[in-house]
């Protein structure tokens, strides 16, 4: 297994896939965390708030939501590119059994996705730093920073894995990429639009984009709120939350451990169909 992995490791670095990808995470990141905390700046240059507003905590996470796409699609292609390519023909030759191939790339995607969210993190932090030099509460208090950091780290490692499992389930580069961005931004989007206010509106966040949003979303929004309200302050009503959820993702009243829970039986399920299909697929 060692030697796979060094392997897998070594087909990563040796292509441009894993850095071209990673630009974007560290750009996102970085712009979110620094847009975050100099709104507030700017808004306190107009009028000073009576408490410090951590914003950059709801525009991370946003980034960490959006970055997800990146850290799927390399564990998709990282698969479906070798089916593509015929590179995977010579793994599967030489090893004996298949799934110890599957095994060694879901162990390498896994520390990439990782470092995907910790650079994505990483640059946030350093975005809302510069953006804070005014005021450094807009970054918010560093506990709760850490925290939403570290959830997106974790996000971030989940989609990759899921990527992986649907690239090996579909072993076709190009509906690898299609089909979790139409799903992503176009399906969920119109499935959750049509359960608003329906008999059934209570499985939206089940669905796989947001239960996977809701790892970061659902823990940074009441972190948020929590922040600005204060703890004298009268019960923050739904409707605040609500709003916030829709611009931010998560849902209202959902633990993001659940969510966390929920998506990673989404991720298993993929890795699950993704093993299954390539140990009954023919390889040439």
């Amino acid at each position: 297994m060692g030697a796979l992995i060094k392997a897998e490791f070594r087909k990563i670095f040796t292509t441009n896939l894993w850095w071209a990808l990673l630009i974007p995470v560290a750009l996102i990141g970085f712009g979110a965390g620094w847009m975050g905390t100099a709104f507030v700046s700017i808004i306190n240059g107009f009028a000073v708030l009576d408490r410090p507003v951590p914003l950059a905590l709801l525009s991370v996470t946003t980034s960490a939501n959006f970055s997800t796409v990146f850290g799927m699609l390399f564990g998709a292609l990282s698969i479906s590119g070798e089916y593509r390519n015929k590179t995977i023909t010579t793994s599967f030759l030489t090893s004996n059994p298949r799934s110890a191939v599957l095994a060694a790339k879901l162990i390498t995607a896994a520390a990439i996705g990782a470092g995907y969210g910790l650079v994505n993190a990483l640059c946030a932090s350093l975005g809302g730093l510069i953006g804070a030099v005014q005021d450094i509460g807009s970054f918010g208090d560093v506990a709760d920073w850490l925290s939403v950091g570290g959830a997106s780290v974790l996000s971030m490692t989940l989609w990759t894995l899921a990527g992986v499992g649907f690239g090996a389930l579909v072993s076709n580069a190009v509906l690898a990429i299609i089909l979790p961005l139409a799903y992503k931004f176009v399906v969920e989007f119109i499935i959750s639009m049509a359960l608003v206010g329906s008999n059934v509106s209570g499985i939206g966040p089940y669905l796989p984009g947001s239960a996977g949003n809701g790892i970061v979303s659902n823990l940074a929004v009441p972190l948020f709120v929590a922040a600005v309200a204060g703890p004298d302050e009268p019960e923050v009503p739904k409707v605040a939350f609500d709003a916030l959820h829709l611009v931010f993702g998560g849902s209202y009243g959902h633990a993001w451990w659940a969510s966390l829970l929920t998506f990673l039986g989404y991720t298993a399920l993929f890795v699950a169909g993704g093993w299954w299909a390539n140990q009954r697929r023919d390889i040439a």
